[in-house]
């Protein structure tokens, strides 16, 4: 593996970037577009979250949870994936007492995810 390459790869702790690469065809434009929307989508997504466990309302925070995992899905099924998907658990079984644990250890995991995808935007898609 190349120098530049091994420097390029150890950027990414979340993402797949061939992955999310494929995903987009190569098209640079949609690229563009698909983390925009994440962009915009997330932090609303992060509030109901939190907001369903303050709450502590379980439906609220199973619905919130799992959309979150789907949009994340598209870009990682690391940490801050598995830790949607034990959100979930914990409101499918009513247990929301590790829940606010779990939440603050999703805020980090998915503000690394912003750093990266706002990285691969830029290597990717320049200007567009």
């Amino acid at each position: 593996m190349k120098p530049n390459m091994v420097a390029i790869n150890r950027q990414w702790r979340l993402i797949n970037r061939e992955q999310v690469l494929c995903m987009t065809v190569g098209d640079v434009e949609f690229l563009a577009e698909m983390i925009e929307i994440f962009l915009s989508y997330i932090p609303q997504q992060m509030k109901d979250i939190k907001q369903a466990i303050e709450e502590r309302n379980s439906q609220m925070l199973y619905d919130a949870a799992h959309a979150c995992k789907g949009l994340i899905g598209n870009y990682t099924k690391l940490d801050p994936y598995l830790l949607l998907v034990l959100l979930e658990e914990d409101a499918e079984s009513g247990q929301l007492d590790e829940s606010l644990i779990k939440f603050d250890s999703l805020e980090k995991e998915v503000s690394q995810l912003i750093v990266e995808l706002k990285m691969l935007m830029i290597q990717e898609c320049g200007n567009v």
